[in-house]
């Protein structure tokens, strides 16, 4: 099963993921062969890759649904794939011509281990088996197109003067209390924004920060960090152990506040 830091990586790392037709991969720290895996290397599921490849080249939707671990995450603000009745609707949308097609020119050879992150096809590595399919980091043109379109309507939904350049990471929404949290890019920066509760969301956030993210490890876990004028800075690590925190401090203020939040969906959320 993934657990909660792998489901966040996989939040984060996809909702950074820009996709056209050509194979991309969002996990390219993911990607990278480490000699200190070679201890979590298990024997090929041949049998299990086997039928993988079988349920998209014969475009078996249901077969092919029966093989994931759910959630399957998309890019954000895409929503995740919760089940496989959910599969079996959105297969045709995820296995196009192109990912069929490439998997049918593929051979069982052509899977590797990764250790510990699991097996991966070919140079593309658009699927990602651990026990199941995990990860999904094939984006196709029809994804690519529908993601653009929420994310503008996401991005017009926010004041005036947050909307221009800026393209949605991610929604986080405070577990134990009101509180609305936003991170946004633009080339390579990015953005949190903050708001007391769901009824303002449309209005100027009570949280406005800039910053950057980096990653650490083979297995590419990120920390955003942001700070603004006044000197107050917030952290968040997605990757980190459950409960997930944004912390924000106010050293000018000596005051420091962590708030615990779960990943969500602005569109669901907003008035």
């Amino acid at each position: 099963m993934i657990n909660n830091n792998k489901g966040w990586k996989s939040l984060v790392l996809a909702s950074m993921c820009l996709s056209s037709i050509a194979f991309t991969s969002c996990h390219d720290a993911k990607a990278e062969k480490d000699s200190s895996d070679s201890s979590y290397t298990e024997p090929r599921p041949d049998a299990a890759l086997n039928e993988l490849m079988r349920t998209l080249a014969e475009n078996d939707a249901p077969g092919f649904a029966a093989l994931c671990v759910y959630p399957i995450p998309r890019p954000y603000p895409l929503k995740a794939i919760e089940d496989s009745v959910s599969m079996v609707d959105y297969f045709p949308i995820i296995a196009d011509d192109s990912l069929r097609t490439y998997i049918r020119k593929s051979k069982l050879e052509d899977w590797e281990s990764y250790g510990w992150r699991g097996w991966s096809l070919g140079d593309a590595r658009p699927l990602w088996y651990d026990e199941g399919v995990q990860i999904i980091d094939y984006v196709s043109p029809a994804e690519s197109g529908l993601q653009k379109i929420l994310a503008r309507e996401e991005i017009m939904s926010l004041a005036p003067q947050y909307r221009e350049g800026w393209t949605p990471v991610m929604t986080l929404i405070e577990i134990d209390g009101d509180k609305v949290f936003r991170i946004d890019s633009k080339d390579d920066s990015y953005r949190l924004m903050g708001f007391d509760n769901v009824d303002h969301l449309r209005e100027i956030p009570s949280v406005l920060m800039l910053g950057s993210v980096s990653t650490e490890g083979s297995a590419g876990y990120a920390t955003y960090a942001f700070a603004d004028s006044t000197g107050s800075q917030a952290e968040f690590m997605p990757d980190a152990e459950s409960p997930v925190r944004i912390t924000i401090k106010h050293p000018k203020l000596k005051k420091e506040y962590s708030y615990e939040v779960n990943p969500g969906y602005w569109r669901d959320i907003l008035k």
